[in-house]
């Protein structure tokens, strides 16, 4: 497989935004925090070939080969109030479920709450939204990875059941890191514009493309291990779990959220 550095570039002209380039870099996230520290933009978007510190949901490691994925970090400003900016969250994972439908032999992405998409019931994409308030008025960094370009030998031994890539669900063929990264952008400015106006029919489209509805799932919450069947998402995107005495819980944030087999 081919793998050369981002045409970062074509992908800056395409945006119209301020794009920053690293070869490598510890974590995207962590220098678009900087680059909001020092007043930032909405839109503005750091974007890496390689880094050595990527990180999901506590903390967890982000493994990823150099020159095969997207791995990028966007600066948003919303407008929202600070307690509904977990919106961002469902806005960037339907952004990259659009940006996954624009690719011709795909199967259908599904986001499995909060922060992952799926292809054929495995990872593609981890998204980490981490907020910070300052004397703007507060910002938030939105980190993604998307597998594009990884072969099966790529993945380490022990993702390999549970983790996926375009590459690998496209039989093989290569996908344009920089029409993907493009594609994905706009959609995420799209979708958050969507967060603050009309955040219910967002939701809607997020709901088409759930991979725990229905599903019995099994997650932490509040340091509790929670069973029960996922039926949907609330008014805020909390995730509707139906008990067995059939009382309904609202789940606002959650880890090891897994479905049970």
């Amino acid at each position: 497989m081919n793998a050369e550095p981002l045409d970062w570039r074509r992908i800056a002209a395409a945006h119209g935004a301020e794009v920053t380039w690293h070869a490598g870099t510890g974590s995207t996230n962590d220098d678009a925090r900087a680059l909001a520290v020092a007043g930032a933009a909405h839109g503005v978007t750091v974007i890496a070939d390689a880094q050595h510190s990527g990180r999901g949901r506590r903390g967890a490691e982000w493994v990823s080969p150099p020159q095969r994925n997207l791995l990028c970090s966007l600066v948003l400003r919303p407008s929202l109030p600070l307690e509904k900016w977990p919106r961002l969250t469902h806005a960037c994972a339907l952004a990259v479920c659009e940006a996954l439908e624009s690719i011709p032999g795909l199967p259908p992405p599904q986001i499995k709450w909060p922060n992952d998409v799926y292809l054929s019931g495995k990872k593609v994409s981890g998204i980490l939204v981490e907020s910070t308030m300052d004397a703007r008025g507060g910002f938030a960094i939105a980190g993604t990875g998307v597998n594009l370009n990884l072969t099966a030998e790529d993945f380490p031994a022990g993702l390999r059941d549970t983790a996926t890539s375009v590459w690998l669900e496209r039989g093989g063929r290569e996908v344009s890191r920089e029409d993907f990264a493009i594609h994905f952008h706009r959609r995420l400015m799209a979708q958050c514009l969507r967060a603050e106006a009309d955040f219910p029919a967002l939701l809607d489209d997020c709901r088409t493309r759930s991979f725990l509805s229905g599903k019995r799932v099994r997650l932490l919450s509040g340091g509790e291990e929670i069973e029960g069947t996922a039926t949907g998402l609330g008014p805020e995107g909390e995730l509707c779990l139906l008990h067995d005495d059939r009382r309904v819980q609202l789940i606002t944030s959650a880890d090891l959220v897994r479905p049970i087999t």
